[in-house]
Parts: structure tokens; C-alpha cells; sequence
């Protein structure tokens, strides 16, 4: 009686052990989860963000005043 009683405890301690390790192997893998999306979102990011930058400096190299016509006028067709 008391092998089988052994035998019932240790198959609890193992299964206990199966079981502190999976949450180990679930935790792992949420964890390198975690870190492959944050990295694809920082490049996400600094993506938009470049864009964004070169949406700004675009627009202000377009925006020209009559002015500017006139002086690039003067400068590259006076004879």
C-alpha cells in the first residue's frame, strides 16, 4: 500500500514539474513575442516618422512666392 501511495505522490510531483515547465515554455514565448512585434513597430514608426519629415520639407521647398520667381528669373535669364 504504501509503494502505490509513493508511486500516486511522485506522479503528482512530476506532473507538478510537467506543469511549472510549460508555463516556463508559455512565458518564453510570449516574451520573444513581445520583443519581435515591438521591434517591427519601431521600424514601423521611424518609417512614418521619415515620412512624415519628408511630406514637411517638400511641402516648404514647393511654396514659392512671386519673389522667388523673380530673383531666379533675374539671376538665370537676364542677358
Amino acid at each position: 500500500m504504501t509503494d502505490l501511495l509513493r508511486n500516486v505522490l511522485m506522479g503528482l510531483g512530476c506532473l507538478g514539474l510537467l506543469w511549472l515547465g510549460s508555463c516556463a515554455m508559455i512565458g518564453a514565448g510570449t516574451a520573444v513575442v513581445v520583443s519581435k512585434s515591438s521591434e517591427k513597430v519601431g521600424k514601423w514608426y521611424e518609417k512614418e516618422e521619415l515620412k512624415q519629415h519628408n511630406e514637411r520639407d517638400n511641402k516648404a521647398a514647393a511654396y514659392h512666392e512671386h519673389s522667388d520667381y523673380n530673383a531666379d528669373y533675374y539671376e538665370n535669364y537676364e542677358d
